[in-house]
């Protein structure tokens, strides 16, 4: 079972872990923009954050690359806007990707020095490049949910597993992108309750919004790794089959799986160390603020900015993701990672991982 410190929940994955987009990242491939005015790469801290630095040093620009528009990268964005980073003396400078391959080879490259990692995708370029390493500041956890259309859902629905797994059987299912991380869960799923993924169609639905507009028009009969209150407050009537917050209801497949990492690469870590260690310092206080549910009215606020979605969305979703949310990263975890998502050898923990980064 995953560790019981709080986690933040998956909105949106991207990347493959395919060979060829693995050997085309490490090759250097990559592709970023500036990030628009939602998460500015010089935020002014909120008045109820702490004060930035005064007087000193000018702080130290970190590039950071994230995927805007979705609350896996809302904890960057959190600890820009509440002046955590200007607290410890960094400036970030968000640099927007749409990619996991992409953004990985902008960080094995030197093109960004820190940034959100697609785990599927991390642990295929650490097991091809020495330059990649994983910092214990910041994991999500997997736990994607099924929703299923109501006029679909069986009465096995919610039976438990594996008879709610088995309801999907014919089912045309949406996943972010064909071949990554959730489409892998969701075989992983399926199999695991004696259902072959054969026995499912799979469409990809992109964004969360073309996901429940392809769901409410019938293009798909249910969706992985959407969150239900958001589509139920798109005015879709669909029940939640597989709810992997319940022990047991998505089956072994998900027990112990990383979702997303906080990554840099080992030449930035080994010439910057102080500069890492602060960046560390300010997402683990963002991480710590965040699970405080005195502000959460506040945290929602930023998030609904970040997303352009209504605040009550905003505060359903982050409700919903801290469980997901852990700022520890144990060896004990990091070897437990099922094969479905490492796609080979777990790469040694004692050379990729810091878990003590910030600490």
């Amino acid at each position: 079972m995953r560790p019981s410190s709080s986690r933040f929940q998956v909105r949106k994955i991207h990347g493959a872990v395919a060979t060829v987009l693995v050997g085309a990242l490490l090759a250097g491939c990559s592709s970023g923009s500036k990030a628009p005015s939602a998460t500015p790469s010089s935020a002014t801290p909120s008045s109820a954050g702490p004060a930035a630095a005064g007087a000193g040093p000018s702080p130290t620009t970190v590039k950071i690359g994230i995927f805007p528009g979705n609350t896996s990268s809302s904890i960057w964005v959190i600890a820009d806007q509440k002046g955590f980073f200007a607290q410890h003396g960094v400036k970030a400078d968000f640099i927007d990707f749409t990619t996991g391959p992409a953004l990985a080879a902008a960080v094995v490259s030197g093109s960004v020095d820190v940034a959100y990692g697609a785990s599927s995708v991390s642990f295929a370029v650490a097991r091809q490049s020495s330059n990649l390493e994983v910092l214990g500041d910041f994991v999500q956890y997997i736990a994607y949910p099924v929703v299923v259309a109501k006029a679909k859902a069986t009465s096995s629905a919610d039976a438990g597993f594996p008879a709610n797994v088995k309801s999907l059987k014919g089912l045309k299912i949406g996943v972010t992108a064909l071949g990554g991380i959730v489409n892998k869960y969701m075989d992983a799923v399926l199999q695991s309750a004696g259902v072959s993924p054969d026995s499912v169609t799979y469409i990809a639905t992109g964004t969360v919004t073309s996901a429940i507009l392809a769901l409410k028009n019938g293009k798909v009969d249910a969706l992985v790794a959407n969150p239900p209150q958001t589509i139920q407050q798109a005015g879709v009537d669909a029940v939640e089959v597989v709810n992997p917050d319940m022990k047991g209801n998505a089956g072994p497949a998900a027990d112990n799986a990383l979702g997303e990492l906080d990554t840099t690469s080992r030449s930035f870590m080994q010439a910057h160390a102080a500069t890492l260690n602060n960046y560390c310092k300010a997402m683990r206080q963002a991480v710590s603020w965040t699970e405080d549910p005195a502000n959460l009215d506040a945290a929602s606020q930023i998030v609904a900015k970040q997303l352009s979605i209504p605040v009550p969305e905003a505060q359903s979703e982050l409700k919903d993701a801290l469980p997901t949310y852990s700022s520890a990263l144990p060896e004990s975890v990091w070897g437990a990672q099922p094969s479905w998502l490492t796609g080979g050898t777990t790469p040694a923990y004692s050379t990729t991982v810091d878990a003590s980064c910030g600490q």
